[in-house]
C-alpha cells in the first residue's frame, strides 16, 4: 500500500506552538547515536589490536611463550586476520553511519499562517520551502518500527499531513506511547484539521469530536460495526487458546525478516571470532585480562540476542482488559496492558519501512501493537475478533 511517507530523523521531538513564531528541529539525537559510535570504535580498535598481534604476543616474543613444536602443528580452520579485518570494517561502518546521521537535519518554523521548511541532506546545499497552512489536509498519526541493536522498538509519530511528502511536518515523535492519542487530538484541534491515520483500508479520517469516544461508544453510535464471524476458520498462523478466565492469541511460529538475518550474521561473526580465539593456542596462553573480559562480554551479548530473536508476543484477553506479553525461551514478561473500557480504536496499520502491517490497540495514553509479521488477512481477522470482544 502506498502512502506519502517522509523520513523523520529524530526519535524525540515536540513542536511547541504556544508562542509564535514557533520553531523545531528534526535531527537524530546523540543519545541514539553514541552507542553505535562507541561500540563501532571499540570493535574497530579490537580488530586493529588483534591485527597488530597485540593480544597474541602480549608484548613478548611468541617463541618464548609457546614452544615451536606446538606452533608447527597448529593450523587454524579460519585465518584470524580475516576476523580482524571484518571487525575493523564493521566497526568503522557503524561509527561512520552514526556520524553521518547527525549531519543531516530539517528545521521547521510556523508563523501562524505559513510553514517554512529548511533541510540539509548528507550532500548538497541547504534547501528552503514555504507552504500555507491552508494546503495541509490533516494531522496524521502513525507508528513505525526501528531497529535498536537486536531489539525492534516502536516510534510514534504525529505529523501535519500534505500530499507532497517533502512538506509533511513532524509535530510529535516519541518512542513511548504515553499520551500519544491525547497529543494527536490536541494538534488536530489546534490546526482545526481532521485527524488522519494510515490503515489497511487507506488513509482514514476521524472527526475530532469523536476522538474522545471509546470504541464501545462508537459502536453504539454506529461508527464501528461488529462483523466478526465466530464460525469463520481460524487463520493457520494464529494459535487460539481458550482457558477458564482468559483467551490467548499468539503466532504459531517465528517469522524471520531482513533485521533478523542481519542480527544472525552479526551473531555468527562474533561467535566465530570467539571460537577462533579459544582454538588459537597462542591466545589461550597470552590473552590479557582485558581481552578475556571483552570475550566474555561478547558471549553474553550473543546469548541475550538469541533469547530476543526467539521471543514471541501474545495477547491475553481477560474479562476487563487486554494484556500484551513477551514469551522468551525460559520465561515470560508482561509488556503492557489496557482496560477494555479505555480502548478508543483498533486498526490494522502499516510500517512503511518494511511494508508489513500490524494491529494497533489504542487508548488515550498508550498503544499496544501486535502481529507485526503476520499476513494482512490474518491481522484483519484479529482486528474483527478484538473489536467483537471489546464491545460485546
Amino acid at each position: 500500500m502506498s502512502y506519502n511517507i517522509p523520513e523523520h530523523y529524530g526519535h524525540k521531538l515536540e513542536f511547541n506552538l504556544n508562542r509564535l513564531p514557533a520553531k523545531v528541529s528534526d535531527r537524530t539525537n546523540w543519545r541514539f547515536l553514541l552507542p553505535g559510535i562507541i561500540f563501532g570504535l571499540l570493535l574497530a580498535l579490537l580488530g586493529v589490536y588483534e591485527l597488530l598481534n597485540g593480544f597474541r604476543a602480549g608484548g613478548a616474543n611468541v617463541a618464548d611463550v609457546v614452544p615451536l613444536d606446538d606452533i608447527s602443528y597448529y593450523k587454524p580452520f579460519f585465518n584470524p586476520v580475516f576476523f580482524d579485518i571484518v571487525f575493523i570494517i564493521v566497526g568503522l561502518g557503524m561509527a561512520g553511519a552514526s556520524v553521518l546521521s547527525y549531519i543531516r537535519y530539517r528545521k521547521f518554523t510556523f508563523d501562524g499562517k505559513n510553514m517554512t521548511i529548511a533541510w540539509r541532506p548528507f550532500l548538497g546545499s541547504k534547501k528552503i520551502i514555504k507552504e500555507s497552512i491552508k494546503n495541509y489536509e490533516g494531522v496524521r498519526f502513525r507508528i513505525t518500527f526501528f531497529q535498536s541493536g537486536f531489539l525492534t522498538r516502536n516510534r510514534y509519530i504525529i505529523e501535519l499531513y500534505h500530499k507532497n511528502p517533502q512538506k509533511i511536518v513532524p509535530l510529535y515523535i516519541s518512542t513511548s506511547p504515553k499520551n500519544i492519542r491525547l497529543k494527536w487530538k490536541e494538534y488536530a484541534r489546534y490546526f482545526e484539521l481532521p485527524a488522519l491515520i494510515n490503515t489497511d483500508e487507506g488513509l482514514m479520517s476521524r472527526d475530532t469530536k469523536n476522538l474522545d469516544k471509546s470504541i464501545k461508544e462508537m459502536a453504539r453510535l454506529g461508527y464501528v460495526i461488529d462483523d466478526f464471524d465466530s464460525y469463520a476458520p481460524l487463520p493457520e498462523p494464529i494459535a487460539y487458546v481458550r482457558k477458564k478466565d482468559k483467551i490467548v492469541l499468539k503466532a504459531r511460529k517465528i517469522v524471520w525478516d531482513a533485521y533478523n538475518i542481519a542480527a544472525w550474521a552479526i551473531i555468527f561473526i562474533m561467535g566465530a571470532g570467539i571460537a577462533a580465539s579459544f582454538l588459537n593456542p597462542s591466545l589461550a596462553r597470552t590473552g590479557t585480562a582485558a581481552f578475556w573480559g571483552i570475550e566474555a562480554g561478547a558471549a553474553t551479548i550473543i546469548i541475550a540476542a538469541v533469547f530476543i530473536l526467539f521471543r514471541k508476543e501474545k495477547l491475553v484477553l481477560k474479562k476487563n482488559k487486554i494484556v500484551n506479553t513477551h514469551k522468551y525461551m525460559l520465561f515470560s514478561t508482561k509488556h503492557d496492558e489496557m482496560m477494555k473500557q479505555d480502548i478508543e480504536s483498533i486498526e490494522v496499520t502499516e510500517n512503511p519501512a518494511s511494508g508489513r502491517f500490524f494491529v494497533s490497540v489504542i487508548s488515550e495514553d498508550k498503544t499496544i501493537t501486535f502481529g507485526s509479521k503476520l499476513p494482512i488477512e490474518d491481522l484483519r481477522w484479529i482486528k474483527k475478533f478484538l473489536i467483537h470482544e471489546v464491545i460485546k
